[in-house]
C-alpha cells in the first residue's frame, strides 16, 4: 500500500528529473575514468622510457642491426663516425633557460651505407645580428659519442622555411641552413645521404655546444587534477539529486 501511494505521488516531471540525473552520473562518471586511464596510460610509458634509460647502452652494431630504431627508442648508444661538416644544420627558436638559440644538427657518417642525423647540442642566438652564428668545433677524422635514440626534433610552428622576421630573406636563412624543423627522411632525400635514424648526443657540454637538454615534463597530474573534477561533479549531481528531490519535499 505504501509502495503504491509512494508511485502514485511520482509525476512525469520527476521522472525526467530522475532519468536526466542518472544520465549525468553515468557521463561525468565514465569522464572521471577515462583520464584516470590517461594518467595511468602516461605513468607507464615514463616508467618505460626510465627503464629504456636505464640499460646498458647499444653498440654500433646492435644499433644498425635493429629493423627499426625505434624498437630501442630513448636508449643510450655509442656510435663511431666522422662528421658531415657541410650538412649541418640549425634549427630555430629552441630557447634554452629562456634564451633564444639554435640546435645544431649534424649527420654523422657510421661507414658508407649509414648516417644517423644527430642533435649535437645548443648555441645561443645573437640578439642584434640574427642571422649571426656563434662559434662552435666540429672535431675532424672518426668521432665517438654517446647517443640517446630518438623519433626527431619537436616540430614547431613553420611559416614557410622559417619566420619571414626573423631574417632579411628567406633565401638568407637558407643559405645559413637556419630552419624550423628537420624529417630525417625529407632531409636525406634532400642531401642524398642514407640517413637510418634520430639520435640526441648526450654528455658533458663540449665543442662550444650546451648538451642540458630538456626532460619532457609529466602531464599526469592533470589527468588526475580532472578525474576529480569529474567524480566531484557526480557526487555533487547526486547530492543535489537527494535534496531537491527526496529531502527538501518532505520538509
Amino acid at each position: 500500500m505504501h509502495l503504491k501511494q509512494f508511485l502514485s505521488q511520482w509525476s512525469l516531471k520527476k521522472v525526467i528529473v530522475l532519468i536526466v540525473t542518472l544520465e549525468c552520473i553515468i557521463l561525468t562518471s565514465s569522464l572521471g575514468m577515462w583520464q584516470w586511464s590517461r594518467a595511468q596510460q602516461k605513468w607507464a610509458l615514463e616508467d618505460s622510457i626510465e627503464q629504456m634509460k636505464a640499460m646498458p647502452s647499444l653498440t654500433q652494431e646492435a644499433f644498425l642491426a635493429l629493423a627499426q630504431p625505434h624498437e630501442a627508442l630513448h636508449r643510450t648508444v655509442v656510435l663511431r663516425g666522422t662528421w658531415l661538416t657541410q650538412d649541418t644544420v640549425f634549427l630555430d627558436n629552441r630557447p634554452l633557460n629562456s634564451q633564444a638559440g639554435f640546435w645544431v644538427m649534424t649527420p654523422l657518417r657510421l661507414n658508407a651505407q649509414q648516417s644517423v642525423l644527430v642533435q649535437r647540442g645548443w648555441i645561443p642566438r645573437n640578439s642584434n645580428v640574427r642571422t649571426e652564428l656563434p662559434p662552435f668545433e666540429t672535431p675532424l677524422g672518426e668521432q665517438e659519442i654517446v647517443a640517446r635514440i630518438s623519433e626527431g626534433p619537436s616540430k614547431m610552428f613553420e611559416l614557410g622555411a622559417t619566420e619571414p622576421e626573423a631574417f632579411k630573406s628567406l633565401e638568407e636563412a637558407r643559405s645559413l641552413n637556419i630552419r624550423q624543423n628537420i624529417d630525417a627522411a625529407s632531409f636525406a632525400k634532400e642531401r642524398g645521404l642514407p640517413i637510418v635514424g634520430n639520435v640526441i648526443q648526450i654528455g658533458s657540454n663540449s665543442e662550444g655546444l650546451r648538451r642540458e637538454w630538456p626532460q619532457p615534463a609529466s602531464t599526469a597530474f592533470k589527468n588526475v587534477g580532472y578525474t576529480v573534477q569529474w567524480f566531484a561533479l557526480s557526487l555533487l549531481l547526486v547530492a543535489l539529486y537527494c535534496w531537491y528531490q527526496i529531502i527538501k519535499p518532505q520538509v
